[in-house]
């Protein structure tokens, strides 16, 4: 028997799955549509709880076990942090995400600053020593062939 909160959380997870999201977000929502725990439905149904942000938990505890850039983690443990992460009363504060704040447009620098224009580098079939990167630039493995 479906119970209401598990319908509601159901539903609440159905509209963050029509997003754009990852595969491992598809795990996880598999996985917890699955459950009949109603302590985990009740999770689920807070306002600061989403599936992205069950995720971004399991990562940060799976990078406090790394050895050497590396964590192998079963799935069984993965899925007990999903389900740590919404039964939690509050999240951690790295977990709480900011509110976006619009600036008001009155508010502006009544001075504007001038920024230098950025130097385009054509790219060449040549060698790849023909490419010399400006400072700070961001490079692409692209640019190098």
């Amino acid at each position: 028997m479906i119970t209401e909160n598990k319908m509601n959380a159901l539903n609440k997870m159905l509209v963050e799955m029509n997003r754009a999201h990852s595969t491992a977000e598809d795990s996880i929502h598999n996985w917890l549509c699955k459950q009949e725990d109603e302590s985990l439905m009740i999770g689920i149904l807070k306002e600061d709880r989403t599936i992205k942000g069950a995720l971004e938990y399991c990562t940060n505890k799976a990078s406090k076990l790394q050895k050497s850039n590396v964590a192998v983690v079963d799935d069984q443990t993965v899925f007990n942090w999903v389900k740590e992460y919404f039964n939690l009363e509050f999240l951690p504060i790295e977990f709480k995400f900011p509110t976006v704040k619009k600036k008001n447009p009155e508010t502006k620098n009544s001075k504007p600053t001038k920024s230098k224009p950025k130097e385009v580098k054509s790219k060449s079939k040549g060698k790849s020593s023909d490419f010399t990167p400006m400072k700070g630039e961001q490079l692409s493995l692209l640019d190098m062939l």
